[in-house]
């Protein structure tokens, strides 16, 4: 800021507009503080230069033959044009004085002339089309042209309602007109179409702003930009018409991709993508928090929530909220009566979906729904075997959402994808439980046969699934070690039972006849429909060696499979810390250390360190803990 003492201010510095003074060259020789502050330039910055070479934006051609008409006729003058630094129109007085000529500028709330002219959009506050084409005749060359073009605005139409579709032309002008330098003008040609200018020729740092400004606005439909654009520069001797000719070009050419996609496709597109990213998922409770936040940013809603029952109560078990809105439930999973009024209500009781534009003057609303701010809603019932066993809300706060048929198609049809996911994950849960309890089933027939301690089987399949999981493995490949993990024992059946529960040292025959266990349990689970390969592994390589002398194939290193190495270590773990009729149960730390000791030799040393960081982070409570035992 200037600050002037009362000994050096000026008169004009009293005064809260623009005033300068200028020489017959047009040159500073007085600026007030006002202008200093205005323009953010320093006094010596300016006094003794030419006008149109310190200015912050470039002086027009008409204003500068208006301060030479009044310094050569003497004559007091004042006219109007459009300030480009201000993005409005001013008022210029010119008052000759001897050698010089005072300037005083002064911005005008509303242009005068043509009353019946609207300056401004009422929607966008940008410049009207006729405002705009009027400035263009007085406005200075060179300048940069951009013709910004919504992208499928029908669409958001369609998908939000009009109301919606005004909210997204608003949140794109507010946005590129904080984005844009103060010299730049900015008007709304047309519905969903906007013309930039900017002085200079610099397409590539126009069509960069832009850039960043378009990766910053929401997506109209996912993995679509906000708008397209196209450039141009209009210099002396060129027609407006003729630059907007080539900036439009250059437009359509951009948006040819988005031609070549019909909406329907589009949608297509997207559901198939959101139906993959659910079957990705594993998790019930991942499942719905992503169709959550999906629709909450898709179809522009505060508050998302899902609902479900059990008997005469109904609880939430998950939400998403839009950045700034309060959560939509205080408290989830806390369990309230099925409420006898509203749109869940609704749904429970027509098994369809239920929605209100105007919720506070629905009939059957909820005064408390009403009292938080509830404009507009939507829930919609997921269904199994033709039952509502939970429900998707959607709301808004303190603003109405249009709901349209689109909309409710949307969610409709995310209910369905979410009941087919749902409905999958519980159907492979069952026979994964009744494959597990069959697979602990023959792992206790086994146990009994070799006299092992009761429990190892399980204990040491659960810690390889864990460990597994802190390797990386995927669900599948998971599952498939704890098949091998239960499974690992099987050949045993072939073992004779002298030879199984011999108390004392085994000859080298008997043991041969021992190691042959991993051979015949592998031969034995081929023959069982469906058993994978890492599974067959597992029986076949977890007593294969990382120093290549264990057996049954002395495979070394790497080439033992890894769900194999990830068995070996647990396996040898559990038999170590377990009582058996040759041997006393070691203590934790005795048993880490011996695995410790045989990295590199029996084990896979990456596998012995993700093993001891697990055991770290969930301490071994003994064989009567199989969960703890597994760090559950």
């Amino acid at each position: 800021m200037v600050t002037l003492s009362p000994s050096n201010a000026h008169p004009f510095d009293r005064v809260d507009d623009v005033i300068f003074i200028l020489d017959t060259e047009t040159r500073f020789t007085f600026v007030n503080a006002f202008a200093l502050n205005a323009w953010g330039k320093e006094l010596h910055e300016l006094l003794g230069r030419h006008y149109e070479d310190t200015v912050p934006t470039k002086a027009s051609r008409d204003v500068m033959h208006a301060f030479r008409h009044a310094l050569k006729t003497r004559q007091r003058t004042e006219f109007e044009t459009f300030g480009l630094r201000h993005r409005a129109w001013i008022n210029l007085s010119l008052y000759p004085s001897d050698d010089e000529l005072i300037v005083h500028v002064k911005p005008l709330p509303k242009r005068t002339g043509a009353a019946s002219l609207t300056e401004y959009d009422a929607l966008t506050s940008c410049l009207t089309r006729a405002a705009f084409q009027d400035i263009l005749k007085t406005l200075p060359l060179p300048y940069a042209l951009a013709i910004i073009d919504l992208n499928l605005l029908k669409n958001v139409n369609t998908l939000l309602g009009h109301s919606g579709g005004d909210a997204h032309i608003r949140t794109v002008a507010h946005t590129l007109r904080e984005a844009l330098p103060a010299e730049a003008l900015m008007c709304r040609w047309g519905g969903d179409e906007f013309v930039v200018l900017t002085p200079g020729t610099d397409l590539e740092a126009l069509g960069h702003l832009l850039d960043q400004t378009n990766a910053l606005l929401p997506c109209p439909l996912p993995d679509t930009l906000a708008f397209t654009t196209g450039l141009a520069v209009r210099e002396q001797g060129t027609a407006y018409e003729r630059a907007f000719a080539l900036a439009d070009e250059q437009l359509q050419l951009r948006k040819e991709h988005l031609r070549a996609a019909t909406p329907g496709d589009r949608e297509t597109a997207s559901f198939v993508t959101f139906s993959q990213e659910l079957e990705a998922l594993k998790d019930p409770g991942d499942l719905i928090q992503h169709a959550l936040n999906r629709l909450l940013n898709l179809l522009d809603f505060d508050q998302a929530s899902y609902g479900t029952t059990e008997g005469e109560t109904a609880f939430f078990t998950q939400e998403a909220c839009s950045e700034g809105v309060p959560a939509s439930q205080r408290l989830l999973h806390v369990r309230v009566s099925l409420p006898e009024t509203g749109l869940i209500h609704t749904v429970y009781s027509t098994r369809a979906t239920a929605w209100s534009t105007d919720y506070p003057n629905t009939r059957n609303n909820m005064p408390s729904m009403v009292a938080q701010g509830v404009k507009s809603a939507i829930v919609t019932p997921v269904l199994s075997h033709g039952e509502v066993i939970g429900t998707i809300v959607l709301r808004t706060l303190n603003r109405w959402q249009t709901i349209t048929p689109h909309m409710r198609k949307i969610v409709e049809l995310t209910a369905l994808r979410l009941e087919h996911a749902l409905e999958l994950r519980r159907a492979v849960s069952e026979v994964k439980r009744t494959l597990e309890s069959g697979l602990q089933t023959l792992g206790i027939v086994l146990e009994a046969k070799d006299l092992e301690t009761h429990g190892h089987t399980r204990r040491a399949a659960v810690m390889a699934v864990r460990l597994g999981e802190a390797l990386g493995l995927s669900p599948g490949d998971l599952d498939h070690l704890g098949q091998g993990a239960y499974l690992h024992d099987l050949g045993k059946l072939c073992i004779p039972d002298e030879i199984l529960r011999k108390p004392g040292s085994l000859s080298p025959e008997e043991w041969s006849t021992m190691q042959s266990h991993v051979v015949h349990g592998y031969d034995l689970a081929t023959r069982i429909p469906g058993v994978p390969q890492n599974t067959l592994s597992v029986i076949r390589s977890h007593h294969e060696r990382w120093d290549g002398t264990g057996y049954p194939d002395r495979l070394t290193r790497t080439d033992i499979p890894l769900a194999a190495r990830i068995f070996a270590v647990c396996d040898v773990y559990d038999a170590l810390i377990s009582d058996r009729p040759y041997k006393t149960a070691w203590s934790h730390e005795d048993a880490c250390a011996e695995i410790e000791r045989q990295a590199g030799r029996h084990f896979d040393p990456e596998v012995v360190q993700a093993f001891l960081h697990l055991t770290r982070q969930h301490p071994y409570a003994g064989p009567e803990s199989p969960e703890q035992h597994a760090g559950n």
